[in-house]
């Protein structure tokens, strides 16, 4: 079931279902609801103003998202894994160039025991473009058999572009596996230079390394036409 009121939608994914949703235009606000033990693939196409995600995900149900984004504006996930045995997995790719910027946030909350959360952030920023990741993994009191995941990973093509990371892990129980890691850096010289001496020109050279760095995000996509859809669609906004 899909209601949309003004520029919210609303998402219900029924109990035991499973579900491909592909979507290329975002209203401001999204929630979704994944029932038990439903099975949801989620793709989505960032380009716009401010957009705000949450997904709550019962008990035993699956939730896995990929976005690509390259919007002037602020994406924030949201995840609320409230059933026992419920996954979650997010995937995010952001581009940014000119002089755009944006906060990308993302928040797991584990308020069931033996959940599992996964989350892969890949960006690349290039000319003036200033992007902030915010990730956070939540684990209240009493929760039992926690594992939750969180990697950042982002290269600046320029010099003058920027990329701020602040990773936050808050557990208050015991009985948990998580782990969390963020990396900045630029493309890798001596790959670079390999390629140059193969023939393959510099703004080339550059552009196959940014493809292969952010590829591991696509290529997870099990749908082949969406995954060449998403990589077709992986380029630098003018």
């Amino acid at each position: 079931m899909v209601e949309e009121i003004s520029e919210i939608t609303r998402l219900t994914v029924d109990a035991g279902r499973t579900a491909v949703f592909v979507e290329k235009q975002l209203s401001d606000k999204a929630e979704i609801v994944v029932e038990a033990g439903a099975r949801v693939k989620h793709y989505r196409l960032h380009e716009g103003a401010n957009h705000a995600l949450s997904v709550k995900i019962g008990q035993g149900a699956s939730y896995e998202l990929v976005t690509l984004h390259k919007g002037n504006g602020n994406l924030t996930l949201s995840f609320d894994l409230a059933g026992e045995e419920a996954f979650c997995r997010s995937d995010v790719v952001y581009m940014l160039s000119g002089d755009r910027k944006s906060l990308i946030a993302s928040d797991v909350r584990h308020n069931a025991d033996n959940t599992v959360s996964r989350q892969l952030v890949k960006g690349a920023v290039t000319d003036k473009a200033f992007a902030t990741f915010e990730g956070g993994v939540f684990i209240p009191y009493e929760r039992k058999k926690i594992d939750g995941a969180q990697q950042h990973r982002a290269i600046l093509l320029s010099p003058d572009a920027t990329v701020k990371a602040v990773p936050r892990l808050e557990i208050y129980a015991d009985d948990v596996k998580c782990a969390h890691g963020s990396a900045i850096g630029s493309l890798n010289k001596d790959q670079l230079y390999y390629l140059r001496t193969r023939g393959i020109d510099e703004a080339d050279a550059r552009a196959l390394l940014t493809r292969a760095f952010l590829d591991e995000v696509f290529d997870s996509i099990e749908e082949e036409d969406i995954r060449e859809d998403f990589k077709r669609l992986a380029v630098f906004e003018k």
